[in-house]
Order: C-alpha cells, then sequence, then structure tokens
C-alpha cells in the first residue's frame, strides 16, 4: 500500500484567508485516485505536518501544533546550537564585511535560516499568521467580500495600473529607456493581452484575478530586482554566485582534457557549456535527496495556489520549470499527470515553453556578455515567468473542469529514492550526460537543418534574382520572418530602427531554438575579445536597452523542436493523454512565447 497523501489546503478564491500552519511539502506515491493506507510517523515528523481537515469518516479534527515547544528538548539544543554559530558568524559580518559584494545577500540568508529554525519550535500559524488573518477578514477582507468579484478584480487591475504608471514615470531616464520608451513597453503588455483574449477558447471562463494578480506580482518582482538598492545588490551577488558557481564545473573538464590555456577547443560550446548541465544536474539531484527543492517548489506553489487562485499541480510544475527544464518539471507530479485537466496539461506545458531550465543558464549567460548585468537579466526573467506562464495559459484555455489538485499543493516522492548524498550525485550526473546527449544532438541537426532550409530558400529567390534588399545577401527565413515579428519587437520596447534585426534574432528562436538565437545575437552585438573581468562589451551594432530587452525576450524553450520534445515526455509519464497533448501542444507552445515576451515588456516598463 502506498503511503498516507498529506496535501495543504489552500483557501478559494475570495479576499478572505483562511488560516493554517506553515505549508508542509507533502510526499505520496500513489496517484490521488488510488487508495492511501495511513501510515505511523515520529514524533518529530508529525510536528512538520500542517493541521489537516477534519477526517470525514470520523467527524473529527487532529490536535493543532502547541504554539511552543513543538520538538523535544534534543532538537531545540541542536537547532540552538546552530544557531548560534550563525549569530556569531553574523555578527563578524557586520563588523568586518560591511561594504563587501554579497554582504546584503549573507545577511538575507541569515535571516531565512533563523526564521525557518524558529519555525521549527514555534507554530508561526498560531502566533502570527492566526491574529493577523483575523485582523485581516475583520478589516480588509470584509469590505472586499462585500464586492463582487467583478468589482474585486477591477480593484487589483487598478492597483496594476497604478504601479505600473507610477513606477515607468518615477524612474530616472538612463541609456536603457527613457519614460517614452517605458510607455512604448506598457502598451506592448496590453496589446498581448489583448491578442491572448482574442484569441481564448472561451473569454468567459477567464478568470480574471489570475491574470491581475499575475501582472501584479511580475512588476513586484521587476520592481525588486531592477529599481531596490537592495534587490539589485542581492541579484548583483546571485548573478556573480550563479556564474563562478556553474564555472566549477572547468574543474572536472581540466581533470580529463587538460588546462583550458593548453586546449584549443577549451573555450568552445561543448567544453564551456556542456560540462555546466552535468554539474548542474548533479547539485539539483543532492538538494532533491536532502528535501531543499521540495520546500522550495513548495512554498513557490504555495503562493501561487494562494494568490493566483490555480491549481496545486499546475503552480508546482510552474515553480520547477526553471530549475529543470520543459517536460522533466512534470515529473515533480508525475502522479497527478494522468488525470489533470485540458486547461492544467495546457498549463503545465507553458511553463516549459515560457521559460529555461538552469542546467543552460551558463551558455545563455555567455551569450549576452558574460556580465553580471547579463546573468541578473536571465535570473529575473525565469523567476518572472513562472507566474506570466500561469496567467497567460489562463487566459488562452482557461479552466472548466474540476481540478483533482484545486486548492492543495502536493509534491509526490519519487518512485526511485537515492540511497545517500553520494549516490544522488552520481544519479544526477548521469540525468546530466543524457541531456548533454540529447542537447548536442539536437543542435547538430537542428543547427544543419536550419542551415540547409536556409540555403533552399535563397536558392529558390536566387534563381529569380531577388536577394536581401538590405546587403544584397541571399535572402534567409529569419529575414523573411522578421517583417513578421517587427511588430512584437516594437511593442517590447524596441526603438523602431533596431526591431528589424531584433525581429530576426526572435524569429530565429521560434524556428530554430534559443540556442541559434543567442548564439547569433552573441555574433552580431558583441565583442569577440573578453575584458579582464571575462565579460564581452556590445560592439555599438545594437544600443544597451535593445540588447537587455532581447536577453528577456530570447529566455524560453518555445521553438517548434521543443514541441516534439514535450510530447514525448508528458506522453510517456501519461500514456492515455498522447491525444490531448498533441492537440495543445502547439497552441501551448505559442502561448510560452507570449508569456517571455510580456516578461520583456513588463522589464522594458522598469529600464
Amino acid at each position: 500500500m502506498a503511503d498516507a497523501e498529506k496535501t495543504t489546503e489552500v483557501p478559494s478564491s475570495d479576499f478572505k484567508v483562511a488560516v493554517s500552519d506553515d505549508v508542509a511539502v507533502t510526499a505520496a506515491v500513489e496517484p490521488p485516485v488510488a487508495e492511501a493506507a495511513s501510515s505511523s510517523v515520529d514524533k518529530d515528523k508529525e510536528f512538520d505536518k500542517d493541521d489537516e481537515a477534519t477526517d470525514e469518516s470520523e467527524g473529527t479534527a487532529p490536535p493543532k501544533k502547541p504554539a511552543f515547544g513543538k520538538r523535544p528538548l534534543k532538537t531545540f539544543l541542536i537547532h540552538l546550537a546552530i544557531w548560534v554559530v550563525l549569530t556569531v558568524y553574523f555578527v563578524l559580518l557586520a563588523i568586518k564585511a560591511q561594504g563587501k559584494e554579497g554582504y546584503a545577500f549573507a545577511i538575507v540568508i541569515y535571516c531565512v535560516i533563523t526564521l525557518r529554525l524558529l519555525a521549527k519550535h514555534v507554530s508561526p500559524s498560531r502566533l502570527i499568521y492566526e491574529p493577523l488573518g483575523k485582523a485581516w477578514n475583520a478589516t480588509v477582507g470584509t469590505a472586499a467580500s462585500k464586492l463582487s468579484p467583478l468589482y474585486q478584480d477591477l480593484f487589483v487591475f487598478g492597483l496594476d495600473v497604478v504601479i505600473y504608471i507610477i513606477a515607468i514615470v518615477a524612474s530616472p531616464t538612463t541609456e536603457l529607456g527613457n519614460i517614452g520608451q517605458r510607455f512604448q513597453s506598457l502598451a506592448g503588455v496590453v496589446v498581448m493581452l489583448a491578442i491572448l483574449y482574442a484569441f481564448s477558447a472561451d473569454r468567459a471562463a477567464i478568470k480574471w484575478r489570475t491574470v491581475s494578480v499575475g501582472l501584479l506580482i511580475q512588476i513586484i518582482i521587476a520592481l525588486f530586482v531592477l529599481r531596490t538598492q537592495i534587490g539589485v545588490s542581492i541579484f548583483r551577488f546571485l548573478s556573480l554566485l550563479v556564474t563562478n558557481f556553474l564555472e566549477k564545473s572547468r574543474a572536472g573538464v581540466e581533470f580529463l582534457f587538460g588546462s583550458y590555456e593548453n586546449n584549443p577547443l577549451g573555450g568552445q560550446f561543448v567544453f564551456s557549456v556542456l560540462p555546466a548541465i552535468v554539474f548542474f544536474c548533479s547539485v539539483i539531484s543532492m538538494l532533491y535527496y536532502v528535501g531543499a527543492m521540495q520546500y522550495i517548489l513548495g512554498k513557490f506553489a504555495w503562493l501561487m495556489v494562494r494568490v493566483m487562485d490555480t491549481s496545486g499541480g499546475e503552480s508546482v510544475v510552474a515553480a520547477s520549470s526553471p530549475f529543470v527544464g520543459q517536460g522533466e518539471s512534470a515529473l515533480v507530479v508525475r502522479p497527478y499527470v494522468e488525470h489533470m485537466t485540458m486547461s492544467e496539461l495546457h498549463s503545465i506545458m507553458t511553463s516549459g515553453f515560457a521559460t529555461i531550465s538552469g542546467s543552460v543558464l551558463l551558455a545563455y549567460i555567455q551569450y549576452t556578455g558574460n556580465s553580471p548585468e547579463a546573468t541578473s537579466a536571465i535570473l529575473t526573467s525565469c523567476l518572472m515567468s513562472v507566474p506570466c506562464s500561469l496567467l497567460v495559459s489562463k487566459i488562452r484555455l482557461p479552466e472548466k473542469e474540476k481540478s483533482l489538485t484545486k486548492g492543495t499543493v502536493t509534491i509526490p516522492e519519487g518512485e526511485n529514492e537515492d540511497a545517500n548524498l553520494l549516490h544522488a550525485a552520481g544519479n544526477g550526473s548521469a540525468t546530466g550526460m543524457q541531456l548533454i546527449i540529447v542537447i548536442g544532438g539536437a543542435l547538430l541537426a537542428i543547427v544543419s537543418l536550419y542551415n540547409l532550409a536556409d540555403y533552399c530558400v535563397g536558392w529558390f529567390f536566387d534563381m529569380i534574382d531577388v536577394h536581401n534588399w538590405l546587403d544584397d545577401s541571399w535572402i534567409s527565413i529569419a529575414f523573411i520572418l522578421s517583417y513578421i515579428f517587427y511588430p512584437i519587437a516594437v511593442l517590447l520596447g524596441i526603438t523602431p530602427m533596431e526591431a528589424r534585426k531584433s525581429a530576426e534574432f526572435m524569429a530565429t528562436k521560434m524556428v530554430a531554438n534559443e540556442f541559434v538565437a543567442y548564439s547569433d545575437l552573441y555574433s552580431y552585438a558583441y565583442s569577440t575579445v573578453a575584458n579582464d573581468d571575462g565579460s564581452y562589451s556590445p560592439n555599438g551594432f545594437l544600443n544597451p536597452r535593445t540588447l537587455r530587452i532581447l536577453a528577456f525576450a530570447l529566455c524560453g524553450f518555445a521553438n517548434f523542436a521543443s514541441i516534439g520534445i514535450q510530447i514525448s515526455i508528458l506522453g510517456a509519464m501519461a500514456p492515455s493523454r498522447r491525444k490531448d497533448l498533441a492537440k495543445l501542444a502547439f497552441s501551448a507552445m505559442l502561448t510560452g512565447t507570449f508569456s517571455t515576451w510580456i516578461t520583456a515588456a513588463v522589464a522594458g516598463c522598469l529600464m
């Protein structure tokens, strides 16, 4: 029999909140429709669980956690010792590290660990969330509940408009943009949402709360990262941290193939990027083993479920997509894929198309200048795409069925557990090797086929003496499509003078893939000579604003080749849904593309 499934109930879509203890990441092996058997847990784990709903069969509710002393004295003393050591280090930081890179990030980490350790022994819901929830329900919640859902949605949309306009007007004019260009990007957000609405499968079924709150979350993330001092400081440090972290894979490459300086291929893609994928997959596998990834994804998904009124399954997949990429992100809810609604399937596919995975992060960082600003743009795009992918999917294909994970955040336990941390690292590296073979083979085939198709198109027009009227070269696929994508590039906030060339990269990204598009962007717009810090300066062919917006606009897996990848992976998880997946795939790919574009336009509002 399977272990008992434990889920966290999340309140419905009204403005009143139901107060419960910390959200737990659930562990289940069987699908939700299977019979679940109860299992015993030790006292320490028992206190980790949330207050569960009343047992319908017995009519009784389990006792609530105590406000204090949730764990045995021994556990408390261990955690206290850990906290004391961390506090001593924090005091040393405050004395010696002020002004150093990463100081603000270290403070945030200390506060997070402190709060987490405190929550192990003190019930936040009993002492904080419950009083705040009651206060909210007695004031804002009561007032909001008197409004119809329509007026509630209009209020949030109005709040979105006010925040966007204030952010646009209050931001200083820089080389990245002025007020006019920011309003140009805002117009792009409105127009692209209008296009999605026009092509919605059921406009009457759209839940506007999901849309309005999703836009609000996007602008809050963008404001924090791009406009607050602490946000800029933290993400700059994170950018350096991520770059340095992924570059540690060089040690393994040099062990196998010798030093980079003596290797004529040391700077090539196969040696500079692919090894980082193996390294990243190994680390992610270790984080899953210790439970860190499940905790992070559970918290992020809980936020999406609570504020955006999406289901638990699609929220977990959206939260995991920037870490593990398209298709594989659905593995975290594998038992539920077979039973998902059409809207949920469309949503999880859109989430995969709308962002990239951390395993290919280093490649795109290098192709956009290999600087802290480039890394920050890629990281911010991944984060902003999580709520955006959900909101655009729910416009294109609104939910009209009953979801099995509605109001719950559930991350099932994997079928094959690792024996220990080293086993997890080994399995992760094996997964990484499979990925680099797939990526390398796909790039070899796609780039070759794309060049063949390009040649055929050029030859076809050359036979009748029709050439590129800008430089008299052969006409290419990207050149033709650039005129179709030109209006979109303008809507993102790119100047009309550079919009056509930018549209070429956007077209290449959809027809070939984002690797090829970023590579073409790098070849066209960046110097080939590295600076002392390893970064590459723009060569002046495109202005800084255009380069930054393109870094966002190309940051997604939405292309024709990825359609087959997603159908194959998801179809293997849910064989009975292959027909539905094939039916939804093209729509999800286009919707994911719009998600990436809207994210770029929102970022353009603040540049």
